[in-house]
This record gives structure tokens, C-alpha cells and sequence, in this order.
């Protein structure tokens, strides 16, 4: 194989370049070039959207939890998604994905807000292949981002659990705080939640040379009465989970006893903050995406510049329930629950009948870890501009799927995958993001 910027990767960093039973490496040897105003474009829109998102957050937390049910929201999990949280935001590391329609312009489809991946190929990969070919790129300064906001957050959740004035006194006098252990954990079995959760874990210890950060497997983790306890004797006091809320509300004991409940009730009773908190399974779920655009169909909910960029850039959206009044054509039908493609199809709605037009199929169906949905939703389809690009195999054509991160509040790095179908899923190629 020629000689090309994959081999400059870590793989200490980037440790899932190659997967096991796909014949290609996963990033594409061609990069992908867009103008700079394109790569404002998508942060703009992904901070605007974000800000709509949480007005809604507030309306599901304020609802009755029949509407939560409605929304196939577990009942189990339906009490833990009001409590405030230290950066007051419904989460705190979101990705936003949107494609580009036929004409070029950015249709937001999902939000990943509970345990979103593609960092290391947006906040590193993307920087190295840039550099090798001598490249300007969009995330330039977004490492830098990460740091200031990872920071932030251990800021905050050592102000939320000590006070603020005495937190900053004990900064103040340099007055050494007690132990508080940052535990990073997934399924270390997992390459690529294995590689995100080292990655952060080393990036927040980069922008807090002070925190006490460690990783623990969730296969070993423990719970007692006074919430996550650690090997020394001492308890975490912040919890990175990759590890989505909505299967972890189930996890059970050897017992049969229920962890997942138990897990939240300490996390109620403050004894560790959660990165991300679990209201971000509100926004998670993919039916969150219909009740904004029905707050948008009302035309009361919502400002006029809100409305503006819910019609510009979200993908129409809609409940099971409204699928019947619309009007016929093609429709994304998306399971409430499912990841990485899995039980997505394109159904063709005539009257009161609807066939399936196109169905995505998944390789790795079964090692694909989701909750059964019990409901669908409903999105317009979305005819795809097409791109090519080179992968080791050869050429290939196909769909670009552009995310962008945010970091709290604030959008920062960008990323782009590339699949030969229209639904992307596993099969997908990371596309190095260059600037025209």
C-alpha cells in the first residue's frame, strides 16, 4: 500500500484505523475541501439549533410524564431527567449530523447527545491528515476549545459540589483539595468507545494537570451507599459514561436487582456528577427531533428567527402518530432507540397505504447494542448530493454525512464521514476535512 497520511496517526490515539471483518482501512485516502463560510455555516447552525433544542428540552421537563411516555421515553427513567445540573445544560458533548440535499445546503437529520463518538477523528485525525498534505483546516483552533471546556467542566462540578466561594478559596490559598477522583469508563472491550473515553480522559488531564482522572471498565465497576467506590477507598465524584442512559436504566445485578435505578438514585442524592447528565436521553431520543418541529407547526412556540432555522436546516420531522395525515411521497422511518442504522428504512406513503421503498442493511446487525423501540418516527427523505472518493479498495460513490460538535453551548470541531449509501451506518469511511 502506498504511503499516505494514515500511517502518521497514534494508534495509541487512533486505535480502531483498521475493524475486523471490513477489507478497507476506515479513513478514505482522498480529503474532503469545503469554503470557510460553509464550515461557519454548519457551526452557526449547530449553535442556533442547539439553543432551540434546549427551549424544547425544558417543555418535555415540564410535561406530564405520559407525554414522556408518549415519546417511548422508559418509564423507569422518566424520574431522573429533572434534576439541574452543574453547566445547566441538558448535555454537555453533543454532535450534530445533517447531509447536504441535492443543492448543497446542510439538512440537519440526528442529534447525538448522550454518548456522541467521532472526537479523535474530528480533534485529531482530522489535524494530522491536514498537516500532511500542507492543508489549512476548519478545527484549527479546536483542541484548544476542547481543553477551555473541559476545564470548565471540572470547574464547575467541584463549585456544584464544594460551593463556589469555597471552592475558589481552596484554589485560592492552594489549599490541597481532597480527593476527587474524574472516572472515565465504557466497555474496554469496545475499541472505539475504549479509544473516545482515553482520549478525553487524557485530554482533560492536559487542560487539568491537577485532576485525579481514571478509567474503569464498566465490567468492574461497583456501586455502594455512598455512590461509585474506587480501588484506594475514595468514591468518584464526576462519572464519564460511554454507555447510553436508556440501556444503563436497565442493567440489573447479578441479583437481579436494579442497577440501573439504583445507580440514578445515588447520582440524585449528589454523590457524583455524570458527564453527560442524564436529561441528554431527552434530546437523544429520536422522536425529541418531532416535538420541535410540532412546536414549530404551531407557530406560537417559537421566535421567528428560531422559526427561520428550524425551516432552513432541520429535516422535517414527525411523530408515529401524524404519519397517517401527511401528505404521500418518500419517508425515513427511524425506531425510536436504534443506532448506527440499525432498523432504518425509506418507506413510500400513497393514501392511507405505505410500502418499503429501501431498507438499510446492517453487517454487524447483532453487534449493534440498542433498547427495542416501541415506536417509529417519521422524516422527510432527503435526496443527497453525491461525492466520490478514494478508498483502499478503489473509488467509490456515494453521501456525505458533515457533524459538528458542541461543547456546551458552543459549536467546535467539525467532522465528515463518507458511505456508499445514503443511510450511513458502520460501513462508513472518516473523510479528512480540508479548507478550500
Amino acid at each position: 500500500m502506498m504511503k499516505s497520511y494514515i500511517d502518521e496517526f497514534d494508534r495509541n490515539i487512533f486505535n480502531f484505523v483498521e475493524y475486523e471483518g471490513y477489507d478497507d482501512r476506515y479513513p478514505s485516502l482522498s480529503m474532503q475541501a469545503f469554503s470557510s463560510d460553509f464550515y461557519d455555516e454548519i457551526r452557526h447552525a449547530s449553535r442556533r439549533l442547539f439553543q432551540i433544542f434546549c427551549k424544547a428540552a425544558k417543555v418535555f421537563q415540564m410535561a406530564p410524564d405520559d407525554f414522556a411516555r408518549n415519546m417511548d421515553m422508559p418509564d423507569n427513567l422518566i424520574p431522573y431527567l429533572h434534576k439541574s445540573n452543574a453547566l445547566g445544560l441538558p448535555t454537555w458533548l453533543s454532535r450534530f449530523d445533517f447531509v447536504l440535499d441535492v443543492n448543497g445546503n446542510l439538512r440537519m437529520v440526528e442529534l447525538n447527545a448522550d454518548t456522541p463518538c467521532f472526537l479523535i477523528e474530528s480533534y485529531y485525525a482530522n489535524e494530522v491528515a491536514a498537516n500532511y498534505v500542507g492543508r489549512k483546516h476548519p478545527n484549527i483552533e479546536c483542541r484548544k476549545e476542547l481543553h477551555t471546556f473541559l476545564k470548565r467542566m471540572y470547574d464547575a462540578v467541584l463549585s456544584a459540589k464544594y460551593g463556589r466561594n469555597q471552592y475558589e478559596s481552596m484554589r485560592a490559598n492552594r489549599e490541597s483539595l481532597p480527593k476527587n477522583p474524574f472516572v472515565f469508563s465504557c466497555f474496554h472491550d469496545y475499541f472505539e468507545d475504549y479509544g473516545t473515553t482515553q482520549f478525553l480522559m487524557r485530554e482533560l488531564k492536559t487542560a487539568c494537570p491537577e485532576a485525579d482522572t481514571r478509567f474503569i471498565s464498566f465490567y468492574d465497576m461497583k456501586i455502594d451507599d455512598e455512590g461509585i467506590p474506587l480501588e484506594d477507598g475514595s468514591h468518584a465524584t464526576l462519572l464519564y459514561r460511554l454507555h447510553p442512559m436508556e440501556l444503563l436504566i436497565d442493567e440489573q445485578t447479578p441479583d437481579n436487582e436494579p442497577l440501573g435505578e439504583m445507580f440514578l438514585d445515588l447520582y440524585e442524592e449528589n454523590r457524583f456528577a455524570l458527564f453527560n447528565p442524564p436529561e441528554s436521553i431527552i434530546l437523544q431520543n429520536k422522536s425529541f427531533m418531532s416535538l420541535v418541529y410540532a412546536l414549530y407547526l404551531t407557530d406560537q412556540f417559537f421566535t421567528k428567527p428560531d422559526r427561520d432555522i428550524i425551516e432552513r436546516y432541520l429535516a422535517p420531522s414527525y411523530f408515529e402518530n401524524d404519519f397517517s395525515s401527511l401528505d404521500d411521497g418518500l419517508y425515513i422511518q427511524k425506531e425510536i432507540w436504534g443506532r448506527e442504522g440499525r432498523h432504518v428504512q425509506v418507506v413510500q406513503k400513497c393514501g392511507d397505504t405505505s410500502e418499503l421503498y429501501m431498507e438499510k442493511l446492517v453487517d454487524n446487525y447483532d453487534d449493534i447494542v440498542c433498547r427495542d423501540s416501541k415506536k417509529v418516527m417519521y422524516q422527510d427523505f432527503i435526496q443527497q448530493k453525491r461525492f466520490t472518493h478514494t478508498v483502499d479498495c478503489g473509488v467509490k460513490d456515494g453521501f456525505l454525512t458533515l457533524s459538528c460538535f458542541m461543547l456546551g453551548d458552543q459549536a467546535s470541531a467539525v467532522g465528515c464521514r463518507f458511505s456508499p449509501e445514503e443511510i450511513a451506518g458502520t460501513e462508513a469511511y472518516f473523510v479528512p476535512l480540508l479548507i478550500e
